[in-house]
């Protein structure tokens, strides 16, 4: 058996999804910034021009109303990735975004259809929100779900790069297209090529990932065993331990490292403007020392998986904090001389710093504080409330401290440090590490087992039979020792049942104890290669067993595809099999061995061609139970009159019958009574 505790993730899969995840990402900003980098050009088609002013206020009213929704929009998106998985959320976000975006760069200018034109561009921007606010969330927890556990925040650090360089691209975009056709022909038209270009790449993306890519292994599993939330926004804000889990990511993360983001990548641009720089000098060296830092994100995510993300995220915030009054004051006097060099320098501590709180370590810290159930629409709630509130207030705040005092540098200490090292407090005070806790943790063996029939390898298969008809199982562990056990499952039994063994020891199919972390695709994956439904999971010198049927389970998913219309559109007879049949008259140890050589479990029994009985693995166990005699007629021993329905009944019709007599096969016969179909649970749901 499998010793592995860790779910094992190549690197070329690894790196693909890494790739695809960081380009979708970046591919959502591009198309969220290219509106807030052409926002000045954009008010004089979509707006009044008979006032400038009243047109460039409402063109940033729509720049700012993107931000506003984003937070809906990660409930929206996360609650579809909650339900219908992390692939579909990030697919239907970039196609959002592609409407948005492309819709932008298509629409009509306000002199062509009027205020239709104000309106439609409100709109768009609103889907633009929606669309960021799920779409970086799902991209965060698809590729964080996709890479080894111990370099998570590694990996998902390459995301956080997407943002600033999602600016770079949209002004370099913005520069060649100026260049190329003259400013005045990017004022008059050539403005909605970077619109257009960016959606038609969208549509590239999300058609690979949707092609090409597979869903994320951690959703996978909770589909699998159908534990997939059906109101992942309800659960989220209804428990109070996900309320808890929600304010204190909210308040103490991301809400209080928001202000410091915004400060460091925004304040310092107008802050050196505020004081006599140019404003294309502050933009590019702001610009330039952004993309100088980029590495930093990725590298203290990856120094959160050696030394904890909870201490890089604490002085993320705290050292930032502080440090903006030493920095904020030095670059006043370096503007007031008129020291470029020294600006330079400055501002690439602050780009730098960012990375601390801005990277890897905060992604993986919300991947690993949420469960997964919930994760997606967890985590990017609370990554946008975070930045959309504490953090996208920040231009205005600072803006307006300063009315009332008439100092910038005390404006910005008085909102961008003090603020997040309040905030910070919750976090600081109420926060742990969460580096080192394995997502699958959730999905350990252990969560998953329960007590089973252990017997020692003396025990005889008769009285095994009898264990197993007391308490209704389908196997028995033979304990041999030392982690060293056996499986005997009742085929098994039925095998032996007409040669020489009496004791089990002598059929048991021999195993290692699986260990209780183990994670459940791990033990899934062993009971395809030893083709067994029944694994041995050990724990403190216990064993206790996980059944395969439980475990993904069966009632559950025949439950759901009863509620589907799909299980009135299917016939018993499209998805069921051609029953092998046996006569009552027939011997009970040619009916134990029809269900040993067919690899079957449960026979219909007939007399002059009409069904009168069904005999299955159950009953043979029970008859050996009872020390039956092999040549006794199987009738003796079947379940009689059994209740059955017709080949062209409905799908829903033949699991509502399943489920209330609590079978996994159902039997089809025809008018005459004849048994004509049969099908499995198995067989049923492969429709589902």
């Amino acid at each position: 058996m499998p010793e592995a505790l860790e779910v094992e993730f190549k690197f070329k899969e690894v790196a693909r999804t890494t790739a695809i995840a960081w380009l979708g990402a970046l591919l959502e900003w591009v198309d969220f910034y290219t509106y807030a980098l052409l926002a000045g050009i954009v008010a004089g088609h979509f707006f009044p021009k008979w006032d400038p002013i009243a047109a460039l206020l409402a063109s940033f009213a729509a720049l700012a109303i993107g931000f506003l929704f984003r937070p809906l929009g990660a409930l929206l998106f996360g609650r579809i990735g909650d339900i219908y998985g992390r692939k579909v959320a990030f697919v239907l976000a970039a196609l959002c975004m592609l409407a948005g975006t492309l819709g932008i760069g298509l629409l009509p200018t306000y002199a062509q259809i009027g205020a239709l034109a104000s309106i439609a561009v409100f709109i768009l921007r609103i889907i633009q929100g929606l669309a960021l606010g799920g779409g970086f969330g799902a991209a965060i927890v698809y590729l964080g779900e996709s890479v080894p556990e111990k370099r998570r925040g590694f990996y998902t650090g390459f995301l956080f790069t997407t943002a600033p360089l999602g600016i770079a691209v949209v002004a370099g975009m913005i520069g060649i297209i100026s260049s190329t056709f003259g400013e005045e022909a990017l004022k008059a038209w050539a403005w909605r090529l970077p619109f257009i270009i960016a959606g038609l790449i969208v549509v590239v993306v999300a058609i690979v990932l949707h092609l090409f890519y597979k869903e994320t292994p951690v959703f996978s599993m909770l589909k699998r065993i159908r534990r997939v939330t059906t109101a992942p926004v309800r659960e989220l804000f209804t428990d109070p331990r996900h309320r808890f889990l929600v304010l204190l990511a909210w308040i103490g993360v991301i809400g209080a490292h928001g202000p410091i983001w915004y400060t460091n990548q925004l304040i310092s641009k107008y802050y050196m403007v505020w004081h006599g720089i140019s404003e294309g000098t502050a933009s590019t060296i702001l610009s330039v020392c952004t993309l100088a830092a980029a590495w930093a994100y990725i590298a203290f995510g990856a120094l959160s998986d050696k030394i904890g993300r909870r201490i890089i995220l604490l002085i993320g915030i705290y050292v930032n904090a502080l440090l903006f009054i030493p920095v904020f004051w030095l670059m006043r006097e370096a503007c007031l001389a008129e020291n470029i060099v020294m600006l330079w320098g400055l501002t690439y501590i602050l780009t730098f710093m960012n990375g601390l709180g801005y990277s890897g370590a905060m992604s993986a810290y919300l991947l690993e504080l949420f469960p997964a159930r919930i994760r997606l629409t967890a985590t990017a709630f609370v990554y946008n409330m975070g930045y959309g509130i504490t953090g996208g207030l920040t231009p205005l705040i600072v803006t307006t401290i300063y009315k009332f005092v008439g100092d910038w540098w005390t404006s910005v200490i008085a909102w961008s440090t003090a603020v997040p090292m309040l905030m910070g407090l919750l976090f600081l005070i109420k926060g742990w590490e969460t580096r080192g806790t394995r997502i699958w943790e959730e999905f350990a063996a252990g969560k998953f087992a329960r007590d089973g029939i252990v017997v020692k390898p003396e025990t005889t298969i008769v009285d095994a039979c009898k264990k197993l008809v007391e308490k209704g199982d389908r196997a028995v562990i033979v304990n041999y020792g030392n982690r060293n056990v056996g499986l005997v499952g009742e085929r098994a039994i039925l095998k032996a049942v007409s040669g020489s063994p009496t004791r089990v020891g002598d059929i048991a199919v021999k195993l290692e104890c699986i260990d209780e972390r183990t994670p459940l695709p791990i033990v899934l994956a062993a009971m395809e290669e030893y083709n067994i439904t029944v694994v041995p999971i050990c724990s403190n010198r216990k064993i206790r067993v996980i059944d395969q049927r439980e475990l993904l389970a069966e009632s559950l998913g025949l439950e759901i595809l009863a509620s589907k219309k799909i299980a009135e559109r299917y016939k018993l007879e499209e998805v069921g099999n051609r029953p092998i049949t046996i006569e009552a008259t027939a011997k009970l140890r040619d009916a134990i061995r029809t269900i040993v050589e067919k690899d079957i479990g449960i026979v219909p029994v007939t007399l002059n061609g009409k069904l009168v009985a069904v005999f299955s693995e159950k009953d043979a166990i029970r008859a050996i139970a009872e020390n039956a005699n092999l040549d006794s007629q199987v009738i003796e021993y079947a379940t009689k009159n059994p209740k059955v329905v017709k080949c062209t009944s409905t799908i829903k019709e033949a699991i509502d019958l399943m489920l209330s007599l609590n079978v996994r096969h159902v039997i089809g016969v025809d008018e005459r009574g004849y048994p004509m179909c049969i099908a499995s649970v198995k067989d049923l749901l492969k429709i589902a």
